[in-house]
């Protein structure tokens, strides 16, 4: 009796021991607002929607784990799903972890991930981003950041990328990151990869960075870059930002975007927070061999949040958007406003 007893406290001790070393972590958010928006169609119809995927933060349930290795090392996982508040299905049908979903190691060489994870373009504007892609939907996210990749593309969009490879170390200060994302097509190695650097650095008030990326987009060389930077004061900040894409085409004359960024946060008080940004894309793209088209997209948005506490705001959002030439015009429509309010909860 004594002998079992004293296994039991040691297995006990032991089963203790391990539950401190790793832990799993369920979170998530959920946000549903009411939008109204003007010229959705070529007749100049409005339309009120509920952001059901989410207006101010994007609807999501996640997963997250860590496991102490010893020796400053640990393992990690991160699986994270997007919804529809509306409905409660998946905002992607028929993929359950849309959002994230990677494995990796940290440790002193310093940090590795595999699996669907945010692009390192991603992770680097959203230090320079004004609204730290709140309002994902309206700016879109940045008001045109990698505008010519496909929806066949890793879901569309420079966003995240599938089967993607990252590493990360910090040197004197300097956040270093190097991406490589297979394209697992039989006899070509090179297509619909994805190859990245990153670097950022932040010190007291201020904080900066850029991305290069290239990517074979179904045959065609993509080539992208970012840069920008903010400068936080008592209570404000202001951010800028800048993407340049070129993607190749089969008239041999390139596609071309350009996106450039600026915007301010004030917190009024510990409550009320009021942001503004105003975000232009210029796009060319062929219609020929010989011949090209320029877009443009103007976009002005102000918000003000309003805390009932630290998971829980309140918010309301305005926009207004000049649109010309056929990326962006909805028929002969150039112009779109919109109003957004809602409520979004953390969890």
């Amino acid at each position: 009796m004594k002998k079992t007893l004293i296994a039991f406290a040691v297995l006990s001790a032991f089963a203790a021991t391990a539950s401190a070393q790793s832990s799993v972590t369920v979170y998530g958010s959920i946000d549903a607002g009411i939008r109204s928006v003007t010229n959705v169609d070529a007749a100049g119809n409005s339309r009120i929607t509920m952001g059901s995927n989410g207006t101010y933060n994007s609807n999501r349930l996640g997963f997250k784990g860590v496991e102490d290795l010893g020796g400053g090392m640990n393992a990690h996982f991160v699986l994270e799903s997007g919804f529809n508040t509306a409905t409660g299905s998946l905002d992607s049908a028929g993929v359950m972890f849309n959002r994230s979903a990677f494995v990796g190691v940290t440790g002193d060489f310093g940090n590795i991930d595999l699996g669907r994870q945010y692009s390192l373009a991603f992770k680097t504007i959203g230090t320079y981003e004004p609204f730290s892609y709140k309002f994902p939907a309206i700016t879109s996210p940045v008001a045109g950041v990698a505008l010519f990749f496909p929806p066949t593309f890793s879901g569309g969009g420079a966003t995240r990328f599938n089967n993607d490879i990252q590493y990360t170390a910090i040197l004197s200060g300097v956040k270093l990151s190097a991406e490589y994302a297979l394209g697992e097509v039989a006899g070509d190695t090179s297509r619909n990869t994805v190859k990245s650097i990153a670097a950022s650095y932040a010190t007291g008030p201020v904080n900066f960075g850029g991305t290069y990326m290239s990517t074979n987009i179904l045959g065609f060389i993509n080539k992208y870059y970012t840069v920008g930077a903010g400068y936080k004061g008592d209570g404000w900040r202001v951010t800028a930002g800048f993407v340049k894409e070129k993607q190749e085409t089969e008239v041999k004359i390139d596609r071309d975007q350009k996106s450039y960024w600026a915007g301010v946060n004030y917190n009024i008080s510990p409550q009320i927070e009021l942001t503004g940004a105003y975000y232009v894309t210029d796009a060319t793209i062929p219609t020929s061999a010989t011949t090209t088209v320029d877009s443009s997209r103007k976009n002005l948005v102000v918000a003000a949040t309003y805390a009932l506490s630290k998971r829980t705001n309140f918010y309301v959002e305005a926009d207004s958007r000049k649109l010309s030439g056929p990326i962006f015009q909805i028929g002969t429509q150039t112009k779109q406003t919109g109003l957004s309010v809602g409520i979004t909860h953390l969890f």
